[in-house]
């Protein structure tokens, strides 16, 4: 009972915070939500990730694969060992996109289930009908529509790798 009582005040507090955008029309309002979402995340990537180092590992990826694929021909014991060190650095890049996951993930977990609460229905009608969805889109897969897009175009924009 007390747990119920902390997840309803936590949705108040998000109801009275985003309340300009739940009187919007629920397509609209949860497009200014995705934005938002994904722009705060994108940011997250590109303060907290050293973009010229990434740059970096990801052009010395490249050469290498490039020579791997060429000594693969001629030598494939060099092109193997080429291979391996693509996948050392390969790693490096892994450890260096996963520091800003965390603060990603207390995010959505903070908001995603509030927005659950809150659009509940239909909130994207088409005017045709798609195999298994349709004509509308509940919060979930307009979300997932929307921010997908969004953020290639803030990764562009500002300069994320």
């Amino acid at each position: 009972m007390m747990k119920m009582g902390i997840v309803e005040s936590y949705y108040a507090a998000l109801s009275v915070i985003f309340g300009p955008l739940l009187a919007l029309p629920p397509v609209l309002g949860e497009a200014v939500m995705a934005t938002i979402i994904t722009l705060v995340i994108t940011l997250f990537y590109k303060y907290m990730v050293n973009q010229a180092a990434l740059r970096e590992l990801k052009t010395q990826m490249k050469a290498l694969q490039a020579k791997a694929k060429e000594l693969q021909k001629t030598d494939p014991e060099e092109a193997n060992k080429a291979v391996t060190e693509v996948l050392k650095l390969s790693n490096k890049q892994m450890r260096m996109n996963f520091k800003p996951m965390l603060p990603t993930l207390v995010l959505v977990m903070l908001l995603l289930p509030w927005m659950a609460s809150v659009w509940k229905g239909p909130v994207a009608f088409l005017p045709f009908s798609l195999p298994y969805f349709g004509n509308d889109f509940g919060w979930l897969m307009w979300y997932l529509l929307l921010s997908i897009p969004m953020t290639q175009i803030f990764r562009k924009m500002l300069g994320v790798e």
